[in-house]
């Protein structure tokens, strides 16, 4: 037994020591991360057991209130001082922002002189005192005291003043204008004769206008509502016995629904009293109204409505006194360098003797002073814009009027002009602009224009141009230098000797002129200009051939 016991311990004893080595070699190899198999047991019928513990449901028991004795009772005195109280005038801060050197000038003054004995004086005053009231002075004189024939027989000279003043309210404008004008001339269509002398004072022509307005108007244009109103009055005569006095009410009032849709209407209403040799106290009265309708959206322009008008002229070929056009304008741009465009619209353009003479001032008395209605005139074309640098426009008019104004010379005297209509004129007119800009630098404009006229009653569109062309060049190097240079070129013109009966084809009328103006300081500046550089003996109206070149300079200077 004691053998088989001794036999069992040493084999338990050898078991053991070969056990050890494997047991190292397994852990060496589970620290090189083997994963070894493994059984979890997961017992599903242990219960978590918590003994019971007992809730309390008292409440704290309310704490018996302090009473105490004490009484809390204060003295106040009151204490009167003999001062008044402090009056506090409270108002918004006005900063002051001091306005720029150049633009603090009160006036502008210029003096000059140049050939044909031509002094030239001007006087611009705009004082900015008050910054809801403004107002203004302007003075000027220029005289051409010789001229291409017979020296002072050709003299002409030119004076005016006008004054003007704006009053700004909350929403509108009102303002007022007053000016004098005296504008003198001399009937030197003749042929100077060495055996005859004429004399100026008999051959002097001299226009007094004496005219005022006042108005209001609204100071916002993009409100939806808008309007204005204004009376204008016109005293005008001249050395012989021509005068006319006129009255003028113009309102317009416009509505504008939306960015797209706008209309309004527009009223002239017109009171002329002329007289002259051959008539006396005639009243012309006037009255024109214009409703309008306008739709502007992405490129697309379309605006239609009517001339309204009446008129009380009485002349020979006179059919009615009330007229009813209607007007139409209708543009379509693709792209802004490409468009249409169409105009439709018949009138009646009011004329008066000032209007004439403001055109012919050599004319001299006429038989009747007509209105010309404009029966209807197309418009259409194509214009655009291209780059934002030049515009252009391309197209036609032609229109059909009754008693289109022409010119000829008088058949008493050949030195003045007199009014010729005629009963039906068809106008066609081939136009085309340009316009183009760079930098601010540099600016032109220029325009072509050619007419082609059939008549009723007359042989010829006397007086009116065949072709006409503007080109007038702007520009501005620096900030010192600025430079104007034009050229007007007009021709095919015809004109009539009512009094020889005879017909002459004018030669071609062109122009050039250049204007320099240099600024030395921001106050003083120099300025020099010539008219006809080219040195034509051109003739506007038969018999009265214009000066040669002039040459006029002087100075400038801000105050």
């Amino acid at each position: 037994m004691n053998q088989g016991k001794q036999l069992l311990i040493a084999g338990i004893f050898c078991a053991a020591m070969f056990a050890g080595p494997l047991r190292a070699q397994d852990a060496s190899e589970a620290q090189r991360g083997e994963i070894r198999d493994t059984e979890f047991i997961i017992r599903k019928d242990r219960v978590l057991t918590l003994p019971r513990q007992s809730r309390v449901f008292e409440k704290s028991p309310a704490l018996p209130p302090v009473s105490t004795t004490t009484n809390y009772a204060y003295d106040v005195t009151n204490y009167f001082l003999p001062l008044a109280p402090v009056a506090l005038e409270t108002q918004a801060f006005q900063k002051e922002f001091p306005r720029p050197e150049t633009y603090q000038t009160m006036g502008h003054a210029k003096l000059g002189f140049g050939n044909y004995s031509a002094p030239l004086v001007q006087l611009d005053l705009f004082p900015q005192a008050d910054p809801d009231v403004s107002y203004g002075l302007h003075l000027k004189h220029q005289g051409y005291y010789t001229g291409p024939v017979d020296g002072e027989n050709s003299a002409e000279t030119h004076t005016g003043v006008r004054l003007n003043g704006s009053m700004f309210k909350d929403i509108v404008e009102i303002y007022g204008k007053f000016g004098y004008e005296r504008d003198s001339y001399h009937f030197y269509g003749y042929t100077p004769q060495p055996e005859t002398q004429v004399l100026a004072d008999t051959i002097r022509q001299v226009f007094h206008t004496i005219r005022t307005q006042v108005g209001i108007r609204r100071i916002e244009r993009t409100e939806p509502f808008n309007y204005g109103a204004s009376l204008s009055l016109r005293l005008f005569d001249d050395r012989y016995e021509a005068q006319e006095t006129e009255a003028l009410v113009k309102a317009r009032a416009g509505f504008r629904a939306n960015e797209n849709l706008n209309g309004g209407i527009e009223s002239l209403l017109a009171f002329t009293s002329p007289s002259d040799v051959n008539y006396e106290s005639i009243t012309r009265n006037y009255f024109k109204l214009h409703p309008y309708a306008q739709y502007i959206r992405q490129g697309l322009q379309v605006k239609v409505g009517a001339n309204v008008i009446y008129e009380n002229d009485i002349v020979p070929n006179k059919l009615k006194e009330f007229y009813v056009f209607p007007t139409v304008f209708l543009s379509y741009h693709l792209l802004p360098e490409f468009g249409v465009y169409g105009k439709y619209a018949g009138d009646v353009n009011r004329t008066t003797y000032y209007d004439f003479v403001q055109e012919n001032p050599f004319l001299g008395p006429s038989e009747q002073l007509r209105n010309a209605i404009q029966n209807f005139q197309v418009d259409a074309g194509i214009s655009g814009k291209v780059n934002d640098l030049v515009n252009y426009r391309l197209g036609f008019t032609y229109g059909d009027f009754t008693n289109l104004h022409f010119f000829g010379n008088n058949a008493m005297d050949s030195t003045r002009f007199q009014l010729i209509y005629d009963n039906n004129t068809k106008v066609l007119e081939y136009h085309g602009t340009i316009n183009y800009t760079y930098d601010n630098t540099y600016r032109l404009d220029a325009s072509l224009h050619y007419f082609q006229y059939t008549l009723d009653e007359i042989a010829s569109a006397w007086h009116r141009p065949e072709w006409e062309v503007h080109i007038n060049n702007s520009f501005t190097p620096d900030k010192k230098w600025t430079i104007h240079a034009n050229l007007h070129a007009m021709g095919g013109i015809r004109a009539i000797n009512l009094a020889s009966d005879t017909e002459r084809r004018l030669d071609a009328l062109l122009d050039l002129h250049l204007h320099v103006d240099y600024a030395f300081t921001s106050r003083f500046s120099a300025f020099i200009k010539g008219n006809n550089l080219l040195n034509q003996r051109y003739e506007r109206f038969n018999y009265y051939p214009v000066r040669a070149i002039q040459v006029l300079g002087g100075i400038g200077f801000k105050f």
